[in-house]
């Protein structure tokens, strides 16, 4: 698959569609606060967690049932109409995170600023703190695409040796050893077997995307080249959504599929085996 161009909206995009009744920003992000420190005008706010996840059976951050998510793009006066471009106040991992629960549900006309809303800023965008009076909608999506979900089953299998796939752990260096996360979780450790790349490596400060050529070498330096199956995970499928975007959307490689459970259903299993250390 080629890569999407679409995908990501450039700053000039964003200049000419700030007064667009059929583009709506949602800025997206885990603390309130960023968005009323400055937003773009028009701007709603999303919680990452709070709007972009849901826990299920005791499993934290997976993605919301469709009829979840058609409520919240609802309250937010969201359309199946419109076009959405997520942003985010700074380097952030929210915006790939909407981009995917959207995508899995084909929304149709979905994107991500190529920068952060701070970095807008420094380029002479005026942010505001009002918050736009939104009216509900009625948004309805499709079923789950399952192409770009990956499950335990799956990861389990390739963990063993069967198929060709590779599992992606996308969390910090020492999340992968086994040290403890940002998040409690009953067991540490990574899912044996597991390549590793930090989506931390993948965009700079400002949240832009390193070229691709230079994603190329930092897949290829894990051991991934696009032409076998990628399961990225992390700690609840939300940074993995952002390894996940550049593999898919910005390389092309079709055959990436976010493991949205990750490691908070895989550290609740005590089916599941895990490793530790280097």
């Amino acid at each position: 698959m080629p890569a999407n161009p679409d995908a990501i909206v450039s700053l000039d995009w964003v200049r000419a569609h700030l007064d667009d009744p059929n583009v709506v920003f949602l800025h997206a992000g885990g603390d309130r606060a960023e968005y009323e420190a400055g937003h773009l005008p028009g701007a709603r706010w999303v919680h990452g967690y709070d709007d972009l996840t849901v826990t299920r059976d005791g499993i934290r951050a997976l993605v919301p049932l469709q009829h979840e998510m058609e409520a919240t793009l609802g309250r937010l006066g969201v359309e199946a109409t419109k076009t959405v471009v997520f942003v985010a106040s700074g380097k952030s991992m929210w915006p790939h995170r909407g981009f995917w629960v959207l995508r899995f549900y084909r929304f149709p006309n979905v994107h991500i600023a190529d920068r952060s809303v701070a970095a807008m800023a420094r380029e002479g965008v005026a942010l505001t703190s009002d918050e736009p009076a939104v009216a509900p909608a009625t948004c309805a999506l499709s079923e789950g695409d399952e192409s770009v979900l990956s499950t335990w089953e799956e990861v389990l299998l390739t963990s063993q040796g069967a198929g060709k796939a590779v599992i992606l752990d996308c969390r910090t260096d020492g999340e992968y050893r086994g040290e403890p996360g940002a998040h409690a979780a009953p067991r540490l450790g990574r899912v044996p077997g597991a390549t590793h790349l930090n989506w931390e490596l993948l965009v700079d400060d400002d949240g832009r995307f390193l070229p691709p050529e230079r994603l190329r070498s930092l897949y290829a330096a894990a051991g991934i080249d696009g032409t076998r199956p990628v399961f990225p995970y992390c700690g609840g499928g939300i940074r993995s959504a952002a390894s996940w975007f550049a593999m898919h959307e910005v390389l092309g490689w079709d055959e990436a599929r976010n493991y949205d459970g990750s490691w908070a259903e895989w550290a609740a299993r005590t089916d599941l085996p895990i490793a530790t250390g280097e």
